[in-house]
This record gives C-alpha cells, structure tokens and sequence, in this order.
C-alpha cells in the first residue's frame, strides 16, 4: 500500500486537533475582514470573526495562495509517496482549478480531488478517503470513485438576511423586505452549490422542514448526519440536535460550529443540519 497524505482546506470546518485525529493536513484559508488579510484558526479565532460580522465589518473569503498550497505538498512528499488534495467544491471556489494546475507539475504525485463538498460534511468524506487507502485503492481510483459517488446534502437556515445581502447572495431591499416579514429562507447545500430550497413564515417551521428534509432518507442507517451553528451555540441548534438523536445513532452524528469559509455569508445564528451517505453503504 502507497504512503498517501491527505489533504483539505479549512472549508472543511476543521480544526486543529480534529486535523491531527483525521490524520489530516489542512491549508487555512485566507479571510479579509475591513480589507485586513487574516488566516483563519492561525491569526484570527472563530469566536473574533464572528464578533467582527456582529460588528458589521465587511468580511470576504479568498482561495488561498497556490504557493500555500504547493509548499505544503512539497513538505508532504518528503515523508509521503503521494498526495490527494481535496479542496472546497468547484462550484463555490476557484481553489480546485488552480490546485490542477499546479498538480501538473508534480509527476501525478498529487491528486486533486472535486468532491462537491464544503463545511463539516468534508470530515466524514475524509475519513472514508482514509478508508479507500487502507483498502488498497490508487489515488486515481478514489477521486473517480468520490467524484462519481460521494455527495453531501444540507440545509442552511440563516438567522438574519443582513449577511446573505452583505454576502452578495440577496439585494438589500430583498434582506429588508425578508426581516419585515419575518421571511426565514431555507437553502439547500447540495452537488457543490448553495441555492433556495424553500421559504417559511417561521423559524420554527424551517427548522421542522429541515429536520424533515434530513430524515427522509431511505435507510438511516446509511448515513452520517450532522447539526451546525453560526459562530456560537445556540438553543435552535441543540434543539435540533437533540431531535436528531432521537432518530439515528448518536455515534453517527457530529455537533459543532459553522467556520468562516460559509459563516461570512449565512452569518452568525445560523443553523444547519444535513447528511453524507457511507462508504459501505455505498460498496453494498
């Protein structure tokens, strides 16, 4: 068996011991906050970043700097014969173009993997690539098959619409118009894309329909799934944890917090739950 490292980006809501357990090597992000470059979880904390969006500050997220990139990848391939690179979806960023072309100088040393994946989902993704490598597959085989099979699914339920609109995802007469009304939109996270997937009155009623939404599946059993906050816990989230776990094994659940990849543009209260299907589920 080849000695493979494997490797993400911090749209992976992956923090630094979760890296080490995973056995995961991760390439921070870089985030500007009032035009100031920061590197999330190295110069600046989640719970700062979350107070600056709370603040008002204008904050954007930036692929990093391909020779972030590569220099991790050199420091790799002393130790390792391979890399798998698995960066934030296409479809959201232009990190996996620009990390196949900089694979092509590496002799098919580097594979760059476009899972379609992006925030805490991207964990249980990487631990069934571990998974794939320890059953003997070659780096080729497992970006075929994670690109052909593997998907994630979730719903974002933001808090307030200001973000959305600072993000550039709604007008700012839309954001006004939604919290006049009480609007609570519902978005879907699926096939490597963030997009409406519904609109409610109520929170409480969007939280019921993602819950729904997530549980829908044909055999629970099949899956991981997952509840998120933005930035800081809150009492719908835990809620909608606690629901969760009455309905699949708790050991297949994971609990945890929104990273500023996708916070700067649902904002701080968000919640989200979703589910990954397993690798052996998969392969039945």
């Amino acid at each position: 068996m080849r000695k493979i490292a494997v490797v993400t980006d911090s749209s992976a809501d992956i923090s630094v011991q979760q890296a080490l357990d995973l056995d995961v090597h991760v390439v921070r992000l870089p985030i500007l906050v009032d035009n100031v470059e920061y590197i999330e979880n190295e110069t600046i904390s989640l719970t700062e970043f979350t107070e600056k969006m709370k603040q008002g500050c204008a904050v954007k997220t930036s692929q990093p700097s391909i020779g972030s990139v590569c220099g991790l990848w050199d420091e790799l391939l002393k130790d390792y014969e391979e890399v798998i690179y698995v960066p934030i979806s296409s479809k959201l960023s232009g990190s996996y173009n620009s990390a196949v072309l900089a694979a092509k100088n590496y002799d098919d040393k580097v594979t760059v993997i476009d899972a379609r994946f992006a925030c805490a989902p991207t964990q249980f993704l990487l631990k069934e690539i571990h998974e794939l490598i320890r059953m003997g597959k070659t780096s080729a085989e497992i970006k075929t098959f994670v690109e052909e099979n593997m998907s994630m699914h979730a719903i974002l339920i933001p808090e307030d619409l200001i973000y959305l609109k600072r993000g550039g995802r709604i007008s700012a007469a839309a954001a006004a118009l939604g919290n006049l009304l009480k609007i609570v939109p519902l978005l879907s996270v699926e096939n490597g894309e963030i997009d409406v997937y519904d609109k409610v009155r109520t929170a409480r009623k969007a939280h019921k329909m993602a819950l729904d939404f997530t549980l829908d599946v044909d055999n629970l059993d099949d899956y991981y799934f997952l509840v998120l906050y933005g930035g800081e816990e809150n009492e719908a989230s835990k809620e909608m944890y606690r629901q969760l776990c009455e309905k699949v094994n708790p050991d297949d659940t994971y609990y945890g917090p929104i990273y500023p990849v996708i916070l700067a543009h649902a904002g701080p209260g968000t919640v989200s739950i979703g589910y990954v299907k397993k690798l052996k589920a998969i392969l039945r």
